[in-house]
């Protein structure tokens, strides 16, 4: 299932859809000269152009990124009750020549790092990381390991789960092992709403610590909206998140999952 939600976000991208339509749109042609053959094409082109506009789904972007605000570790968290914060995975890519920090991607570095704030900040905290990937329990063992000393962090603050394959069983693992603690959810903002949602189906009454914003929600006074609509690979690359953010939210209201 995992592997075919991969496949399935690639398929997403409009550099992809345009290379489909384009590539069967030209091995037509070649064929039989037609009209059809002439649509593909052009639907190919007009795919990429299209998809490559950031501005086309900026705002919807920038509303679901804070659909839950940044935390405010005074006032959303109790000082007198324990919390579990659960820093959401991304791919580790074990490889012993490169220092543990450089193992992970900067999408991890965020969530990580929004976890140790808030370990900091509130005395009464432990950390439950999901390392994904397919390296074995034992280098993402080493690895959180060499993060914790890198961070500074009380291992007996700190637990890991190695086996998660997605947001449900990582749900599934906070909801067998979180001991009537605050259950602060750490993940990219892009990913928070669907995140929040299928730990509230679990019955774990959570709290949103998003992370990783790509937008400032004030904007800034410098900012120009023009550049939005010159295609570019940031508009590929923002659509595709846009895109696939919308159609996993839709999969989960369907299978749970």
């Amino acid at each position: 299932m995992e592997t075919l939600k991969l496949i399935f976000a690639s398929l997403l991208s409009p550099l992809v859809i345009s290379l489909m339509c384009q590539t069967l749109g030209w091995i037509i042609w070649l064929r039989r000269k037609s009209r059809f053959s002439i649509g593909l094409i052009f639907a190919g082109t007009f795919a990429l152009v299209i998809g490559s506009l950031s501005g086309l789904t900026h705002e919807q972007r920038l509303s679901l990124e804070y659909t839950h605000p940044p935390l405010d570790i005074a006032t959303d968290l109790r000082p007198d009750k324990p919390v579990l914060g659960v820093v959401l995975g991304t791919g580790f890519n074990s490889d012993p020549e490169l220092p543990a920090n450089c193992q992970v991607s900067s999408t991890f570095h965020a969530r990580l790092l929004e976890g140790v704030r808030i370990y900091r900040s509130h005395p009464q905290t432990r950390l439950l990381v999901s390392i994904a990937g397919d390296a074995d329990a034992a280098k993402k063992q080493q690895f959180i390991k060499q993060m914790m000393e890198l961070l500074q962090l009380d291992p007996s603050r700190v637990a890991i789960f190695t086996d998660a394959k997605s947001t449900s069983d990582e749900a599934e693992e906070v909801s067998k092992l979180q001991k009537g603690e605050q259950v602060v959810v750490i993940t990219s903002a892009s990913h928070m709403v669907r995140a929040f949602r299928i730990f509230e189906d679990k019955h774990l009454s959570p709290i949103a610590a998003p992370a990783e914003f790509a937008f400032t929600h004030s904007g800034s006074p410098d900012e120009k909206i023009w550049p939005r609509w010159i295609p570019s690979t940031d508009g590929i690359n923002g659509n595709q998140q846009w895109l696939y953010e919308r159609v996993a939210m839709l999969w989960h209201a369907v299978s749970g999952e």
